[in-house]
């Protein structure tokens, strides 16, 4: 439960938070009574025991309402956190259904950008996307509980060398009777039922037993004992989620992969969605030996203050950034600025999405550290990806684009 020390008193007229305004918290009305106002308009009075400013903090978006003292006010906030923690536990199928009603419950209410009156472009779910989400939901938990998912891996290579130092783990899934379903589909549908956690995990242990296995091949054929090392991607539930840190650092120990040898990859978002708690588990990473990366560096946040404030080790150049090379336009000084950010920070680098010869020669004349994309491979099944490794000489890219698989 949220501590009653972290009760806030209001005096008479003052603002709990604006229309408009960022979310953080909800509130609890312990004593007192709190007035509503969107737009100008009064909508609701209320009193001790009643709960406000929780639809935002549900679904992130921003306030769509302000909430001001009538009277003294005493208050208690409830964190992002523990709501997320406890949305967490609850059933997919609740979860589902809490989505549905904030969604039509914002389409009747007033937008924090200046309502006017007519229906809102952004349409709240419909029973048959509910299902459909549903039914992937259930299907994707039977898939967990049968290891019926598959990882493929894609190799990451250093620059200008093209030697192999490690890979990126990506989970692929063929649901029965549908068929190939894209990542981003059932990842954000994991994300929204609370599966990303057991999914996470799973992606884990297959991941650290099959960078063993690989190790192992690379010393058989090529006699090189040089570490490689595995990116694995982090939800923003893995980071936030009581005790799942941990959870993971075990997962690590019983494979018995050095957690060095393990890079975790976390957006920008995740990261700002609750600074103070980021920065905790991270730390609790970091302390382990687990090697930090931000993914999709450049497209998140625009405050680079938290490059300053978390113990990262890797920023990844989105592949918005690399398509343009090697032209000279506003793609090129952006790589630029990025990887001179990077050297200043201590930070090493890696270039996504590599498709063109071009692309490679001009991100290894910028000192960029690593690439990956399709010009090197395509993610690969791991014994297919035994193959790619055999001869494990310097690799020289072809001219071509690899089809993705």
């Amino acid at each position: 439960m949220p501590d009653p020390a972290d009760e806030k008193s209001y005096a008479p007229g003052s603002m709990v938070f604006r229309q408009g305004d960022p979310t953080d918290h909800a509130y609890m009305i312990n004593s007192g009574r709190v007035e509503i106002v969107a737009n100008g308009i009064a909508i609701s009075v209320l009193g001790p025991g009643e709960i406000f400013g929780e639809m935002a903090l549900i679904d992130g978006r921003p306030r769509s309402a302000s909430a001001r003292a009538l009277e003294e006010s005493v208050l208690l906030p409830i964190s992002r956190e523990f709501m997320s923690t406890r949305m967490q536990k609850a059933d997919p199928l609740m979860r589902l259904l809490l989505k549905q009603v904030l969604s039509r419950l914002r389409d009747q209410q007033p937008a924090a950008d200046g309502w006017t009156g007519e229906k809102r472009a952004t349409p709240g779910l419909t029973q048959q996307q509910v299902a459909v989400e549903l039914n992937m939901a259930t299907d994707l938990r039977s898939a967990l509980s049968h290891d019926a998912l598959e990882l493929h891996f894609q190799p990451i290579v250093t620059l200008p060398h093209n030697r192999l130092v490690g890979f990126e783990a990506l989970a692929r899934w063929d649901r029965p009777g549908v068929g190939f379903v894209p990542p981003p589909h059932f990842v954000g549908v994991a994300e929204e039922t609370g599966l990303i956690v057991p999914l996470g995990r799973w992606v884990l242990v297959r991941a650290c037993q099959a960078l063993k296995r690989m190790q192992r091949r690379r010393r058989r054929v090529a006699g090189d004992d040089e570490a490689l090392f595995m990116s694995v991607n982090m939800s923003a539930h893995q980071l936030y989620t009581d005790g799942e840190v941990q959870q993971l650092l075990d997962i690590v120990g019983s494979t018995g992969v050095s957690p060095k040898r393990l890079k975790l990859e976390i957006t920008e978002s995740v990261l700002m969605d609750d600074p103070s708690l980021a920065e905790r588990a991270i730390m609790i990473l970091r302390d382990a030996g687990v090697r930090i990366a931000i993914d999709d560096f450049g497209t998140g946040y625009s405050s680079l203050s938290y490059l300053n404030r978390f113990p990262l080790d890797t920023l990844k150049v989105d592949r918005s950034f690399v398509a343009p090379l090697p032209g000279d336009g506003a793609g090129l000084r952006i790589v630029k600025a990025i990887l001179s950010l990077a050297r200043e920070l201590g930070l090493t680098t890696i270039a996504e999405g590599v498709e063109e010869i071009d692309q490679l020669t001009c991100l290894a004349k910028l000192n960029c550290d690593y690439a990956q994309g399709f010009l090197i491979s395509r993610p690969l099944p791991e014994t297919e990806m035994h193959e790619w490794m055999t001869p494990l000489a310097p690799r020289r890219p072809q001219q071509r684009r690899a089809v993705p698989g």
